[in-house]
């Protein structure tokens, strides 16, 4: 065997050059992963840079359409070079505002001129005075529909407060009626405008639903073509329009089953024309509908001269069985039950088709009882479970869903349930009238911790109801349900 030969060592002088290389490539190294940490941090988490402030773009959002337009915004000042941040407007104050040059807002008007809900704590606290924004360069996309009467109301309450704070107006402040494309693009180029090079085109277009705010689908979500199975007639012989139950189908080459939470919509798109998407509430959860679709619950809409609406025509009855449907699914975060409240007391409220985003919140209720250790512990809060408080026609032919809700009263996910019905006479015909007789009962759910969830007409109903849940609570208590994110709505 050849005797083992050992290399002799090198000399010093090449040790250190090997070293000094060495420690220069780990440096190399830590700054390219750093590089790398600082451009895949997330805009709303970065901090400020070190060139001075940056860009904000701030939210407030009653169903999802502001929020998206502002991460459009954001995407808009990255693409010209001025990096950016985003936030919901109730995370901010006037420091943390001047923190930052120029900033945006971008506001929904939720109902009438009121500020969205999860907004409400931001304007109780800072908006009844002007304050110290001397300077600060500002400009405003308010979303809004004009045939309220105070169109675009929050967002234009909005620019008289930055006015009376002394903020610089960057440009006049852009309204938008229903998802108006044209609005969106003389905002995007005024945004744009402000950036070190010309941004790209507008990333993305919201879009209306069958109620009365602007939407837009989550970004980056496209339409897909799924696929109608059915539909059944649910309220025949009613002196209101048909209510039909709708089963969709996902596409049949669909690599990931769609997911979507209790209290998401969903938006139709019509074929062969350009009319904006329309959206409804999704009415089941993925695994409570049909191979995994959803289900809707669609009331035939009539206009003033006889015809059938557009899209729940084309839901009801012109689609084919087996035809396709143009859908994405459009998260819905103000409606949407956050999981910290996730285990309590539920007070559902709604009237007619409202009952689809309740019922999609009592079939997760269910789902959540049978996955618990003991079906008696988690979900009760001294023998409260859900209260479901609905609202239609006629009893002999408007109890939508009656089966179901039968099932979830004997089984307990259901505690109890009133339905009043307005052509049956008698007192207590509505919702908002059935509240209020129960103030003593809804009292003691609130003070047990219930979460109010109310889905259904904004007219007549939906403001029923709340001027009945400030006079048996108080104005402070339902302000502050709204800031606990205690009351939420799906109102249209």
């Amino acid at each position: 065997m050849d005797a083992l030969t050992l290399s002799p060592l090198p000399p010093p002088h090449r040790l250190i050059l090997a070293l000094t290389l060495l420690l220069a490539w780990a440096g190399l190294c830590v700054r390219q992963w750093r590089r790398h940490r600082r451009t895949a941090t997330p805009m709303a988490d970065r901090p400020t840079g070190e060139g001075g402030p940056r860009a904000l773009v701030t939210w407030a959002s009653q169903t999802g359409a502001a929020e998206a337009l502002a991460w459009d915004t954001a995407r808009t000042l990255e693409s010209g070079g001025l990096p950016a941040r985003v936030a919901p407007l109730e995370q901010l104050d006037p420091a943390q505002l001047r923190q930052h040059q120029p900033v945006f807002f971008v506001a929904s008007t939720a109902g009438d001129g009121q500020a969205p809900d999860h907004a409400e704590p931001f304007v109780d606290r800072w908006m009844d005075r002007p304050a110290e924004l001397a300077g600060l360069p500002c400009g405003v996309l308010a979303l809004g529909d004009r045939e309220y009467r105070h169109f675009c109301g929050f967002g234009q309450q909005l620019q008289r407060w930055l006015h009376d704070s002394g903020a610089q107006a960057l440009f006049e402040p852009v309204l938008m009626d229903r998802g108006d494309p044209q609005a969106l693009q003389h905002w995007l180029a005024a945004v744009g405008a402000l950036t070190p090079t010309l941004p790209p085109a507008a990333p993305s277009t919201p879009a209306p639903r069958r109620r009365p705010s602007a939407q837009t689908s989550a970004p980056g979500m496209a339409y897909e073509p799924w696929i109608l199975l059915g539909r059944r007639h649910l309220n025949p012989g009613s002196l209101g329009e048909p209510v039909w139950l709708i089963d969709i189908a996902p596409p049949l080459d669909r690599p990931t089953p769609p997911s979507w939470d209790a209290g998401d919509l969903v938006q139709l798109r019509l074929p062969g024309t350009d009319r904006t998407p329309r959206s409804y509430s999704i009415a089941s959860l993925p695994e409570a509908g049909p191979g995994g679709g959803l289900q809707l619950l669609v009331r035939r809409h009539r206009r003033e001269d006889g015809s059938v609406g557009a899209a729940s025509g084309w839901l009801t009855g012109d689609c084919p069985i087996g035809g396709a449907l143009s859908l994405r699914i459009q998260p819905n975060p103000a409606f949407r039950l956050p999981p910290a409240l996730a285990d309590r007391p539920l007070l559902l409220i709604g009237n007619g088709t409202g009952l689809a985003g309740l019922r999609a919140h009592l079939q997760a209720t269910e789902r959540r009882l049978a996955l618990a250790d003991s079906p008696r512990r988690r979900l009760v809060h001294q023998g409260r479970h859900a209260w479901l408080l609905l609202g239609e026609r006629q009893a002999a032919h408007d109890a939508l869903c009656d089966v179901e809700i039968t099932h979830w009263l004997a089984s307990g996910v259901l505690s109890r349930t009133d339905r009043v019905y307005s052509r049956d006479g008698g007192p207590h015909r509505h919702v908002q009238e059935r509240l209020a007789a129960e103030a003593p009962r809804l009292r003691d759910w609130v003070e047990a911790g219930a979460v109010i969830l109310l889905c259904g007409s904004r007219q007549g109903m939906a403001s029923g109801v709340e001027a009945s849940l400030a006079e048996a609570l108080g104005e402070t208590t339902l302000r502050t349900l709204r800031q606990q994110g205690r009351l939420r709505r799906d109102v249209y």
